[in-house]
């Protein structure tokens, strides 16, 4: 028993006198990094491991992008040995309760890894922006172009970048383990316009066949159809008339108002001499066919006004009556003249028609009056809608014959001049600033006398139509404002037996 615990007193004798020689110095048999530090204090083993283990700059990474290959040193990332922790954790090998003897460690051995103080992620990634320089390419967006008529259409190609946030955990990644290769990320870069549609399927449609400008006007050459001609522009000039614009995310097909215009001011001497563009109208019809890829609108035409020498024998009421129009509006038209003295060959100015035509035209309606024969005539398209019986102005207050339109519409209309009810009004032409003739229904006078039926087919009225009861409301009903009244010929004189207007409601006030 004695004897136990004198061995018991001699081994921590010399345990103590060990740990005591190696108080400051790494014990025997430790190594970092297969470097022998044993017995060396701290200082000297952190000296040996700087001399020892290769430096940042020897140590590489080799990087590789789009078929390149980069070598990427610890100095370039900050990454390095932390030779201090290194040392300190080789340090307390054997220090530990359950750790090895100092004899067990110069028998057996211990090597510490060394300790890696790890890469500054900002500096590869900065090191990793000059790779991304290298290896972008640019996306190429999609156009679209037009030569010498022709449609010319590239696709857009996607572009290459480095995709940074990958690539760099990538790096961080081998660094930390130790890898000594590692591929970037790359990432597909889209461009912002990947494809001409729908503009180059436009631009095609467009250029396929020529483009057709309609001109009608029932107003001037032979009823009922009037005059009708077609201009064309062939597609090389139609090509010239588009616009190629990029956008943000698409390309966008539209169209130049002035090459359009150009040509319109081109084509628009092939009207007839009394006819010429609305060029605004007519610009905003072509483009609404434009832009609905259509190849074909109706132009907006005016009548121009034209010049008209006296000849012998002529008055202005006469001159007025023959152009289909009330005498005042000459006079607006010429505001320098004396109505009762006109000289032969003097210059006067005929309206324009659309001073009668102030809303657009009814297309395929059209009212018919023959002045001769007293009769009215109503058509839809080719089909006669009404045949009847009328009764236009007695002479001393004729209808004027010419082309007019239905202005406006009431029900119940009164003639204050002459104290008339007139029902089924449809005004067609100013006889004066204040005052319209029209289409009406029998009047009735102010004491209830409606005018006889029986005088239909005989002028009577005071330059207005009169209709029939009956049918009179049935045509109300049917032409709205804007129809076609075409008004033809002479009316024969009146019968003295037939009573007429002047007969039973003359005139009460001025008009």
């Amino acid at each position: 028993m004695k004897s136990r615990f004198l061995l018991l007193i001699m081994l921590w004798i010399g345990l103590s006198g060990c740990a005591g020689r190696y108080a400051d110095q790494i014990y025997p048999g430790v190594s970092i990094a297969g470097v022998d530090v044993g017995e060396l204090t701290p200082a000297e083993a952190a000296a040996r491991l700087e001399d020892a283990l290769p430096p940042p700059t020897s140590r590489w990474l080799t990087f590789q992008a789009a078929d390149q290959v980069w070598r990427l040193s610890w100095a370039d990332v900050g990454q390095r040995y932390d030779l201090a922790a290194s040392v300190a954790a080789a340090y307390q090998v054997g220090r530990g309760a359950d750790d090895w003897t100092p004899a067990q460690l110069r028998a057996e051995g211990h090597d510490v890894a060394a300790i890696i103080h790890p890469a500054d992620p900002n500096r590869i990634r900065d090191y990793l922006a000059q790779v991304a320089a290298v290896v972008y390419i640019a996306p190429t967006d999609a156009t679209l172009r037009i030569d010498n008529g022709q449609v010319v259409a590239t696709p857009g190609q996607p572009g290459r970048q480095l995709d940074m946030d990958a690539s760099v955990a990538r790096v961080t990644r081998a660094l930390q383990e130790g890898e000594r290769a590692v591929d970037g990320v790359l990432a597909e870069v889209p461009p912002a316009i990947l494809s001409p549609e729908p503009a180059e399927s436009q631009a095609r449609a467009l250029l396929a066949q020529p483009f057709t400008l309609a001109v009608h006007t029932p107003l001037i050459g032979t009823p009922p159809a009037g005059y009708y001609a077609e201009l064309t522009a062939e597609p090389a000039r139609v090509a010239q008339w588009l616009d190629i614009r990029p956008g943000r995310d698409r390309i966008a097909l539209s169209a130049r108002d002035t090459a359009i215009e150009a040509w319109l001011a081109e084509v628009e001497p092939e009207l007839a001499e009394t006819l010429a563009f609305r060029l605004p109208e007519t610009l905003v019809e072509v483009l609404t066919a434009l832009y609905a890829g259509e190849h074909r609108a109706q132009a907006r035409i005016r009548h121009l006004e034209h010049t008209y020498y006296v000849r012998p024998g002529d008055n202005l009421y006469d001159i007025a009556f023959a152009h289909g129009f009330p005498q005042w509006q000459l006079e607006r038209a010429n505001p320098d003249i004396e109505p009762g003295l006109l000289n032969v060959g003097q210059a006067l100015t005929i309206p324009s028609l659309d001073v009668l035509f102030p809303h657009p035209l009814v297309p395929d309606k059209r009212i018919e009056i023959d002045l001769p024969t007293q009769t009215m005539r109503a058509y839809e398209g080719d089909e006669l809608v009404f045949d009847l019986r009328v009764s236009s102005g007695i002479s001393t207050s004729p209808t004027i014959a010419g082309q007019f339109q239905v202005l406006f519409k009431e029900e119940q209309a009164y003639a204050r001049r002459w104290a008339l009810d007139m029902p089924y009004f449809m005004g067609i032409y100013a006889e004066g600033e204040n005052y319209y003739n029209g289409i009406h229904e029998l009047p009735i006078t102010s004491w209830g006398t409606r005018l006889s039926p029986g005088v239909l087919g005989w002028p009577v009225s005071y330059g207005c139509i009169i209709v029939n009861q009956g049918p009179a409301a049935e045509l109300f009903a049917w032409a709205p404002v804007g129809t076609l009244v075409r008004i033809r010929g002479v009316a024969p004189g009146t019968p003295p037996w037939q009573q007429t207007l002047a007969d039973i409601a003359p005139p009460v006030d001025g008009p």
